[in-house]
């Protein structure tokens, strides 16, 4: 089922038969997280380009993410090149000037190769690490970050490899 919730899409599971404390009736809620307080889904990169200056105008000009508060606080994102994760990255101060330099700067190696990025706000920076790895260990595809993760990786069991061994002859994986 799903329920808008303060314009948020939340996906609750179904638990029938399982009885897990809670009144039947109870009205869903949104999470306290501590460890990302937001998130930014799929935004354009096209918010950090200034915007076109009409015929005599003069003066610089602030892009859309100066006015986005979100984007004035530390956190990690991932970079798009349209539904494929690209990079993953980490902003210790501001989300929006990290962001800003990858969609403006010539001599980037990543600044012509996206159009779309997520963020999660941390608001404790002492996480971000913690959040960065999270997402670049579960993001294989993300070839471009020379960052590893520095969680314990689980060894992958003699049955599961057998498994996969057998997928990868049938062709499935």
């Amino acid at each position: 089922m799903i329920k808008k919730i303060a314009g948020v899409d939340e996906d609750l599971e179904d638990n029938e038969g399982e009885d897990d404390g809670a009144e039947e009736d109870a009205e869903p809620t949104i999470l306290n997280p501590k460890l990302v307080s937001r998130f930014i889904r799929m935004w354009p990169r096209s918010i950090f380009d200034p915007p076109i200056s009409g015929e005599g105008e003069a003066g610089r000009r602030s892009s859309i993410a100066k006015g986005i508060d979100a984007s004035a606080k530390p956190g990690v994102y991932v970079l798009y090149r349209d539904d494929t994760p690209f990079y993953i990255g980490q902003a210790k101060r501001k989300l929006r000037s990290r962001l800003r330099q990858h969609a403006t700067s010539v001599r980037s190696k990543r600044s012509y190769f996206w159009n779309y990025f997520s963020a999660f706000i941390v608001e404790n920076r002492d996480h971000i690490d913690e959040v960065e790895a999270i997402l670049i260990a579960a993001m294989p595809s993300v070839v471009t970050n020379s960052a590893t993760p520095r969680l314990p990786k689980e060894p992958m069991s003699k049955p599961v490899a057998d498994q996969l061994r057998r997928l990868r002859q049938k062709g499935q994986y």
